[in-house]
């Protein structure tokens, strides 16, 4: 499924195979964006897993086998540069390919600060401010991984909210279960990680909190009770109101057991087909 006029072939949208498979009306929401923005890359369905899953759950070989087929890809369609909604895919696409690939040569750019640099160029874009509280969470990947705190702030400010920051934020943000394959192979733990967070947002007033990362955002989503009046509120959203764009809601189409169950097929997959 096409989402852009290939108006830039040099530039690639990469919303990575999690939010492509669970989370489609975020994508709708950055493709509105991107071209409010007047960014128009390309989107190629062929391009469709980073390796993060493989990586994470030990397939060295396999990982390295895929960045290697993927960087092929992308030399092949003249790709410079990837611009990812992903944390995770940032993550790996920035930091674990230049480890993995020696002839890595691909910027890649995390979406929000693609937001950032166009809004700066042209602050008349924005079309609403909010003059209300909210807090942002830094989720691990982001944050405590790649070092990305300020841009989400930024923009948090442009858009005119107040931000209220939790007791432990940025590179030492507290982790919401949703990472490292936790939710596969200790789903247990994963829901107490999340409901102790849960409980300390409620513990410290937080009645609405807004994260850039889409495991984090149905993670926590998940273990919300019916009874708890917090709003979980993904990027994009804010994002589409601020330039005057009606967002797409409701982001999620599927259950966690489902993502736990496609997730467990992918890694079983990798491992039948062992070279």
């Amino acid at each position: 499924m096409a989402l852009f006029n290939f108006t830039d072939k040099s530039i690639l949208y990469f919303p990575g195979c999690f939010s492509t498979s669970f989370l489609e009306k975020k994508i709708e929401n950055y493709r509105k964006i991107l071209r409010k923005l007047g960014i128009n890359p390309r989107f190629e369905p062929e391009f469709r897993c980073c390796g993060c899953i493989l990586k994470e759950a030990g397939y060295e070989k396999q990982f390295r086998k895929l960045a290697r087929e993927n960087l092929e890809f992308l030399e092949k369609n003249n790709i410079k540069k990837i611009i990812t909604s992903c944390p995770r895919c940032f993550k790996t696409l920035a930091q674990d390919y230049k480890e993995a690939l020696p002839n890595w040569n691909i910027e890649v750019e995390f979406i929000l600060d693609s937001i950032l640099a166009k809004l700066e160029e042209n602050p008349k874009l924005i079309k609403n401010v909010f003059i209300e509280s909210i807090t942002y969470y830094d989720s691990c990947y982001l944050a405590r991984y790649s070092g990305f705190t300020e841009v989400p702030r930024m923009l948090l400010r442009i858009f005119g909210y107040n931000l209220i920051e939790l007791p432990y934020t940025k590179e030492e943000t507290l982790c919401c279960g949703s990472c490292g394959n936790l939710d596969i192979t200790n789903p247990e733990l994963a829901d107490k990680i999340a409901i102790d967070f849960i409980r300390m947002l409620n513990h410290n007033n937080i009645k609405k909190i807004v994260t850039a990362d889409d495991r984090a955002y149905l993670h926590l989503k998940k273990n919300l009770s019916d009874s708890n009046k917090i709003k979980i509120i993904d990027f994009s959203e804010l994002a589409c109101n601020s330039l005057g764009i009606r967002p797409e809601l409701d982001l999620e189409k599927e259950t966690t057991s489902s993502i736990k169950q496609e997730e467990t097929q992918t890694i079983q997959e990798n491992e039948d087909n062992q070279e």
